[in-house]
Order: C-alpha cells, then sequence, then structure tokens
C-alpha cells in the first residue's frame, strides 16, 4: 500500500467529522485511514463509529482511557502498512488535492523525506482568518530547525523508511513530539514545505493557553539540548534554548501576553 494516514482524536465531538470527511474526499483515494478514538468522554468515538462503518478505508482503534496524542500516534504507526505516512489533526481540515500533491511530490523528490505544506488559519465557523508565511526550501528548513518548527504537524507526510529508522514518536515528549522528531531526523534526510494552500488549520482557545504554552517550550528545550548531545546539531546551537528557558520564568500574565501578541503577529497576515 502506498499511503497510511494517522489521526488521534480526543474529545472532538464538534469538529471531527469536517476533518474526517476532509480526508475520505481527497482526490487520491488510495489509502488506509488510521484513527485512534483516544479515551474520549463526548460523543467522540460514537461518530467515529459511526464514520468507520460508512467508509471501509477507516480502520478504527479504541483506547481504553486517554494515553495522550505521541502513545496513540505511535499505536497507529504500529498497525499502519504504507510506504508513506501522512499526518492529520482531528480539527484541522485538508484541501481536496492534498494527498495527490504530496505522494507525486515524494514520488519525484527521492532526497526529500518529510513534506509539508502552506497553509490557512480558521476559526470555530470555519472562516478563514490568517494565512501564515511558511518556510520553503530544504536548506531554509534546515536553517530555522534549530530555533522553531516550520512543519505544520498535520500538514506532514513523511517516508515510513524513515519512521522506521526512527523508531516512531518518542513517547518522552508529550508536546512537540513532532518537533523532536524533525531534528532527529536531520542526518537522514531534507524537509520540505509545498507553497500551495493544502490545509485549514483551525484556532481553539486551548492554543494559546499558558499551561499549553509552557509545557511546549520545556517539550522544544529538551529536544534541542538532545539533538545537540546526539551531535545532530552543533554546540553553538544551544543559544537558541536560552530563549525559551527565559520565558518559563517570567509571570504567567506577562507570558500569555507576549504569548498571544506573537501569535497574531506570527500568523494572521493580510488576506487581501
Amino acid at each position: 500500500m502506498k499511503l497510511s494516514v494517522i489521526l488521534s482524536s480526543y474529545n472532538d465531538e464538534d469538529v471531527i467529522q469536517e476533518a474526517v470527511d476532509s480526508i475520505l474526499s481527497q482526490s487520491y483515494p488510495l489509502f488506509e485511514f488510521l484513527i485512534v478514538s483516544d479515551g474520549s468522554t463526548d460523543s467522540s468515538a460514537e461518530k467515529l463509529a459511526q464514520l468507520a462503518a460508512r467508509d471501509d478505508r477507516i480502520r478504527l482503534f479504541t483506547n481504553s482511557s486517554n494515553i495522550g496524542l505521541t502513545r496513540s500516534l505511535n499505536r497507529a504507526l504500529s498497525e499502519a502498512r504504507g510506504e508513506y505516512i501522512a499526518r492529520m489533526d482531528s480539527d484541522d481540515v485538508a484541501y481536496p488535492s492534498r494527498f495527490e500533491e504530496q505522494v507525486a511530490f515524494l514520488d519525484a523528490h527521492r532526497d526529500i523525506g518529510v513534506v509539508g505544506t502552506t497553509y490557512e488559519l480558521i476559526d470555530a465557523d470555519d472562516q478563514v482568518i490568517g494565512r501564515p508565511s511558511v518556510v520553503s526550501g530544504s536548506q531554509s528548513i534546515r536553517h530555522r530547525l534549530p530555533r522553531t518548527n516550520p512543519l505544520l504537524h498535520s500538514s506532514v507526510m513523511i517516508r515510513r523508511s524513515l519512521l522506521d529508522r526512527s523508531q516512531g514518536y518518542d513517547e518522552d515528549f508529550v508536546r512537540a513530539q513532532d518537533y523532536d522528531l524533525w531534528l532527529r531526523l536531520l542526518p537522514y534526510t531534507q524537509f520540505e514545505n509545498l507553497r500551495t494552500v493544502l490545509m485549514k488549520r483551525r484556532v481553539r482557545s486551548n492554543m494559546i493557553s499558558v499551561k499549553n504554552e509552557r509545557e511546549q517550550l520545556r517539550c522544544a528545550v529538551r529536544a534541542r539540548v538532545r539533538a545537540v548531545r546526539r551531535g545532530d546539531l552543533p554546540l553553538w546551537n544551544l543559544v537558541f534554548v536560552l530563549k525559551p528557558l527565559i520565558a518559563s520564568l517570567l509571570p504567567t500574565s506577562l507570558v500569555r501576553w507576549v504569548r498571544i501578541r506573537l501569535f497574531k503577529q506570527t500568523h494572521y497576515q493580510s488576506l487581501v
């Protein structure tokens, strides 16, 4: 099989059907869709069961309790049979040609192992509210990786051979598991972002919570430090640890104010 799509869902009853439908409506139809229902307490599990009953491309796995995104993704990976693995988040939306364009790109560029896409931001009403500037070009992405994550996780398609080599996601990372993976893959492959807008990323209130931000910062710092210790990044790259470390020590009210300001400046661009 050429393509496996993996998704983990937890308490996403209001958005999960739109996310799943956007995958089932892809112009590239030859894939298996592995969905992990991660111990939801709302009606997500029931909705997923109904969707799986209507389309035999869906393979549904149910966790008896909530084990988190990282472990759920690894569970899906252990069952996947595709040469390529595409990620999808339960609250995002894929444009119909996403898989067709990414598969064609990976087929034509054997040196590229991870390919993401340009994306738009949407609100709870599916209205487009921003279009971030996405870094493209393998060298530009590699230059950015020690400082930030230039790839939208839910937009990525990756060669299965690389995931086997890295043994999947590191379950020590509750957050930034994708960023840690990209850093571990630096010695083995090249990265790219397609310039075409092929994804919609949904902005939800918990995305800019201080709790989530601090945890994300801590995980990103740990990923960078580990990359330096492995020798995948030169020692001087530890300078990029200072900023998130300082941020994690600031008062909560200040962190929240800065976080919201930076998020808007970085992600909300004119659509004119």
